[in-house]
Parts: structure tokens; C-alpha cells; sequence
């Protein structure tokens, strides 16, 4: 299968590249140096636009253990800010509640915030010396949205989003109009980064998934470039779902036959599929009928919150509907189930010391390189 890749070069230093040590996934101290030095710094998966509420209301998420505030003004404008009251700390809003009106009151003290985060009235706080109103605003969080999916960033309000060059490569699909079909949460027996590397490989899915398994048919390069591993199915010859042989001839994202993706027509669920880990969190199926949207919450060293949004297109008939949601229903809990049992190896201390899969675990390295390097830069590593 390896000489199906064609002229994708091997990642430098992946040849000599081990497998993480089992503390790593269950060690209480290092799960917080991960929080700190990743989901506290930089850009994280929080949500979907369908989960926000109308304008002129609020809603709370968590990300990572920190209480958020995600708040749409009237003119419709997305705003995020720590969802905590400047006065002792109270909560504003209890998490996926949504709320609207004039202003956002505090529970505990009633302090009135504007939607823009201004402290409008902290009645009966009596003469505090040089208090002022303006002094204490809500602490604002970075917040942008991107293909339907919104990213919290709670190091720097105005940091610069960018995903990377490979990000561009599912602009074809019109993904903003595709239907909501299956809005799961569930918090799972698995450290965070378990799911992330068994999503970014391909290697498991013969002895996994047997009922998608097109090794035989499709070889699945993989690429990277910023925070976006991209994946791919490309048939090894002229298939049902392409039966020019046009769309899957090219090699990479961006050349010519690309623009066709998005109005290919898939004979199956998981046909002609596009597979984004973009992250830290995030994990998204892209197909011409159908959108998975995955991103993770760790909850602590073993546990984490697991977030799935289904959708897809409109012209899909009701029975396909149910057949892309068996399947990826399916697909999903078979991957749960191999990820909490290789947890419990870690959770035992057991270091498996192996090597990483020089193809087909590319997309592994990927994520044990963008995580050293957070560790690495937060002088942790």
C-alpha cells in the first residue's frame, strides 16, 4: 500500500518516531501542563453556530474546565467573555442555557452587564474608593467562526486565526447549508489525545470497520501544513463514486479535479470522503451529502467530553439520511469502544515503547509533533 502514496514524502524524523509514554494519558500533573500550555494559549474547538442562540441572548460553554460566555448582540455579532462576574465571581449563565434581554444580569449580586461586556449598574455597591464602572467590563475572550464551527481563544483576544493553506480545501462545499441530522454529548473513559490519534490514522480501519474497509480500492494519503493534517480517499482506479477516474487522479489538495469534490456523488456512506484533524480538538468529515463536526473537551486525565454534530445535505432522501447516520453512528462507537480499552493500558502505566507506522501513521506523528511543540514553547517540554 505504501508505493500507492505516490510522491508524498515522509515527514522528517517520523522514521525514528515512538510512541508517547503512558503517563502522558493518565498522569494528573501532566494533564495540566497540557491545559496550560494548549487549550489555555491557543485556538481551541468549542462549538458549532447551530448551538448559539438568537440575537439579543447568551449562552455558556466550557473549554477545558474554563467557564465561557458566548454572547450575540442584537446585530447578530458573536462576542465571547470569561462567564464570570467582575464583582465575586459568580457565574452569568449556567452552561448551554440560553438567555436573552436587555442585559445580562448576574444571578448572585445582580450586577447589569451591556452585550457588549460593559458593566452598566452595580447597584448598592455603596462608595468603593475610585471605583468606576468602566474599570470593570467582562474579561473578553477570543472568539472567531470558521466553516459553521466557532474557536475560542483564551491567551489572546486578537490573536490572528489561521488554520493553514489546507484549511481552503473544502471552500467548494457548501457546508453552511447542509441540515442538522444527530446532536450527540458524551463524556467518554479516554484521555483526550486517544481520539485524536486513532481519528488521524487510517490503519485501524480494516480491523475496526470492517464495513467501510476500502484498502483494497483506496489508498488514503495523508498531508500537513499549519494546524490541518488533511486525509483523503483516492480510489487506486477509475471507481463507482468517480468513474472518470478525474476527481481522485490528482495528488494534492488544490489541484486540478479538486473543484469537483464537492458535487461528486457518493454511492455510499464514507465515499468520496475528505477527513480534517485540525488542531487541538476538532475533527472533521467532509463529504458532497454529509458533515461530521467532532471536537473534544478533556475533563481530566481520563476523561473527556466527546461532541458530534451530523449533518447533511438537503437533497439527501430521508432513507440515505438514515443509512449516513447508521454509519457513522456505527463508526463512531466502534472507535469509542478501541479507545477507552487502549486508556486502560495507560491508565495501568504500561508504556508500549513502539514505533510509529511510517505511512500509515502520519497523522499520529502529526499530532505528537504539534503537541511537543505547545509543551516545547510553553517551556514544559
Amino acid at each position: 500500500m505504501e508505493s500507492n502514496v505516490r510522491d508524498i514524502p515522509d515527514p522528517v524524523g517520523i522514521a525514528d518516531a515512538t510512541t508517547l509514554p503512558a503517563h502522558w494519558y493518565a498522569d494528573n500533573d501532566h494533564h495540566h501542563l497540557e491545559m496550560q500550555a494548549i487549550f489555555g494559549q491557543g485556538w481551541v474547538g468549542a462549538g458549532v453556530i447551530d448551538d448559539l442562540p438568537v440575537p439579543g441572548a447568551w449562552t455558556a460553554r466550557s473549554v477545558a474546565g474554563t467557564p465561557v460566555l458566548l454572547v450575540v448582540d442584537r446585530a447578530g455579532e458573536l462576542r465571547a467573555f470569561l462567564n464570570v462576574c467582575r464583582h465575586r465571581a459568580a457565574p452569568l449563565c449556567d452552561p448551554d442555557d440560553h438567555t436573552a434581554g436587555p442585559m445580562i444580569r448576574c444571578p448572585y449580586h445582580s450586577w447589569l452587564y451591556r452585550l457588549d461586556g460593559t458593566l452598566a449598574r452595580a447597584g448598592g455597591v455603596g462608595h468603593p474608593s475610585e471605583f468606576d464602572l468602566s474599570d470593570y467590563s467582562l474579561f473578553p475572550v477570543g472568539v472567531h467562526v470558521w466553516r459553521r464551527t466557532i474557536w475560542i481563544n483564551l491567551g489572546a483576544v486578537d490573536a490572528p486565526f489561521d488554520l493553514g493553506p489546507l484549511a481552503d480545501a473544502i471552500d467548494s462545499f457548501p457546508l453552511e447549508a447542509f441540515e442538522l441530522i444527530a446532536s450527540e454529548t458524551d463524556d467518554r473513559l479516554f484521555n483526550w489525545k486517544v481520539l485524536l490519534e486513532n481519528y488521524s490514522e487510517n490503519y485501524h480501519t480494516p480491523f475496526v470497520h470492517p464495513e467501510i474497509d476500502t484498502s483494497s480500492t483506496e489508498d488514503y494519503p495523508m498531508v500537513s501544513a499549519g494546524a490541518v493534517l488533511y486525509a483523503w480517499d483516492r480510489p487506486l482506479r477509475p471507481s463507482a463514486d468517480d468513474p472518470s477516474g478525474v476527481i481522485r487522479a490528482t495528488l494534492l489538495p488544490g489541484e486540478p479535479g479538486w473543484d469537483l469534490l464537492a458535487t461528486a456523488n457518493p454511492t455510499r456512506p464514507y465515499g468520496v470522503g475528505s477527513y480534517l484533524t485540525i488542531w487541538p480538538n476538532m475533527m472533521v468529515n467532509v463529504f458532497p451529502d454529509a458533515l461530521l463536526v467532532m471536537w473534544m473537551q478533556p475533563l481530566g486525565p481520563t476523561t473527556t467530553r466527546v461532541e458530534r454534530r451530523l449533518y447533511v445535505a438537503a437533497a439527501v432522501s430521508g432513507d440515505q439520511r438514515d443509512a449516513i447516520a447508521a454509519s457513522h453512528r456505527q463508526v463512531h462507537m466502534q472507535d469509542i469502544d478501541i479507545c477507552q480499552r487502549v486508556q486502560r493500558s495507560h491508565t495501568a502505566g504500561v508504556n508500549a515503547n513502539g514505533r510509529l507506522a511510517t505511512v500509515e501513521e502520519r497523522g499520529v506523528y502529526f499530532v505528537h509533533a504539534q503537541l511537543r511543540a505547545a509543551l516545547d514553547h510553553a517551556g514544559r517540554f
